[in-house]
């Protein structure tokens, strides 16, 4: 896949592929840098260190992790073909298909590169959200299936982490009713793919499994709450199956979305509910007792919350050529 010097440029600046010392930019840091400049990334690539002191304003340490960063192409090229030759992609915000809503929702906590195996057109469109506890009854778990459907009838993606519970019910439910499916991965996505099921699923070309941290990454509680999200923000409405109260991975994600608008928010009251659900309620997030008044949300769904100041990206354009399906992450 060719690349231009923006998309390039950010994949050497924020990419943790190659384990050469030098700190990657985190997010917070990438978006900083790119402040400093009219242009996009790219003109990173042929400065040297008089230049990015003088003209960008970087002390001497930052000036020459810059350097070193996009120096390292060679090495994170032969990184890039394996992962390719994998079938997994590497997309920047700088790249056709990164989700537009992830900037403007999440602002600098947008990530600036991710990794994607499949159907990564799906990314353009906002989708409905399903999360929730990973042992949730029978009754939450049937919701989440019904929920899956109404999604599939609507022709949206549903989207979810893939973990044990609600999320794997929800993205079970939506594949088998010929829906298609966005799965934002807090663990490793190389070893998503090694299971044929997966692997069918993608190739099937209605679904898509993504990334923001490194394709081999384990999962981490970190990376987890980095994953919420994304949920969040590229779902058009996210419900919130069954929540502990005031712990746990879905109840940070949900109260964080609600606290910084990361994308609207609803959250189930009937069978199957978790202890937070009535919590999140107060919080603001809407109730949801019958599957069917999700028809309604999703048709003039609240938007929570003031959105950050998205960076600025001009984008490059380009062409790039059972058993729980989603089981195995975490």
């Amino acid at each position: 896949m060719r690349r231009d010097d923006d998309s390039l440029a950010t994949i050497l600046l924020v990419s943790r592929l190659c384990a050469d010392g030098v700190r990657p930019l985190k997010a917070a840091e990438f978006w900083s840098l790119m402040e400093r400049t009219s242009s996009g990334p790219g003109v990173f690539l042929n400065l040297d260190l008089d230049q990015l002191t003088r003209d960008y304003d970087l002390d001497e340490e930052s000036a020459v992790r810059v350097s070193e960063l996009v120096g390292r192409a060679t090495a994170l090229a032969f990184e890039l073909e394996r992962l390719e030759q994998s079938g997994i992609k590497s997309v920047t915000a700088f790249d056709e298909h990164y989700p537009r809503e992830w900037l403007l929702r999440l602002g600098t906590k947008a990530p600036p590169l991710m990794h994607a195996a499949g159907a990564i057109e799906l990314l353009d469109s906002p989708g409905l959200g399903v999360v929730g506890s990973r042992d949730v009854s029978q009754a939450g778990g049937d919701i989440a299936r019904d929920v899956a459907r109404t999604a599939a009838r609507r022709g949206l993606p549903l989207v979810s982490g893939g973990a044990r519970g609600v999320d794997q019910l929800a993205m079970d439910a939506a594949y088998e009713t010929g829906g298609a499916v966005i799965g934002i991965l807090a663990d490793s996505l190389l070893r998503k793919l090694k299971r044929p099921e997966v692997r069918r699923a993608v190739h099937d070309g209605n679904t898509v499994m993504c990334t923001p941290y490194s394709p081999s990454a384990p999962f981490s509680a970190g990376n987890a709450m980095g994953r919420n999200k994304l949920i969040y923000a590229q779902a058009a409405l996210t419900l919130v199956i069954a929540s502990d109260d005031g712990r746990g991975g879905t109840w940070s994600g949900a109260s964080e979305a609600l606290k910084y608008g990361y994308g609207p928010v609803a959250v189930w009251r009937g069978p199957g509910e978790g202890p937070g659900n009535a919590p999140l309620q107060e919080q603001g997030a809407r109730p949801v007792s019958k599957p069917e008044a999700l028809e309604s949300l999703l048709d003039s769904p609240d938007r929570q919350g003031n959105h950050p100041e998205s960076p600025r990206v001009e984008r490059t354009i380009e062409t790039t050529t059972q058993p729980s399906l989603f089981s195995g992450v975490g």
